[in-house]
């Protein structure tokens, strides 16, 4: 079930890319309008979606500045 969900929010992703660029491209005739609108439906497409990040810290990595003056 988790795999036609990721297909189906994938597609709503290509679809909102894509149609935006075509009909751009296809008005304009010119590359100079087609790539910007690429990046910004890019954007809004990136932000669509509910991805849950689980973010980790490395806590052995940390230095304190109790340990800076030792040295």
């Amino acid at each position: 079930m988790e795999i036609k969900e990721g297909l189906k929010l994938g597609l709503v992703k290509g679809i909102i890319v894509l149609l935006p660029t075509y009909i751009t491209a296809f008005l304009t005739d010119k590359m100079i309008y087609v790539i910007p609108m690429l990046a910004a439906a890019s954007f809004i497409a990136a932000s669509i979606g509910d991805a849950k990040i689980e973010r980790r810290v490395e806590e052995d990595g940390f230095k304190s500045h109790k340990d800076d003056a030792s040295n």
